[in-house]
């Protein structure tokens, strides 16, 4: 099912953003995400996927300005 609807709108909706061909693709660990049939369609089609580390703040934007948050309140 994931893959049905990845091929019916990625490259269009990566086309209509003017992203290039080597565009990356983040999505996370949701099993669907990381199935084998995911990944299988993923090299199939050339499409490069960002690895999404569990619990990485690098990533997770909001987990950096937590600390700047709390500092005022305490």
């Amino acid at each position: 099912m994931y893959t049905k609807i990845l091929n019916k709108n990625l490259k269009k909706s990566a086309k209509d953003l003017g992203l290039d061909e080597n565009f990356v693709f983040q999505q996370d660990n949701d099993p669907k995400h990381t199935a084998k049939i995911t990944d299988d369609w993923f090299e199939k089609n050339d499409i490069n996927v960002l690895d999404w580390f569990s619990q990485s703040p690098d990533l997770n934007s909001i987990e950096n300005l937590w600390q700047y948050l709390k500092l005022p309140i305490h």
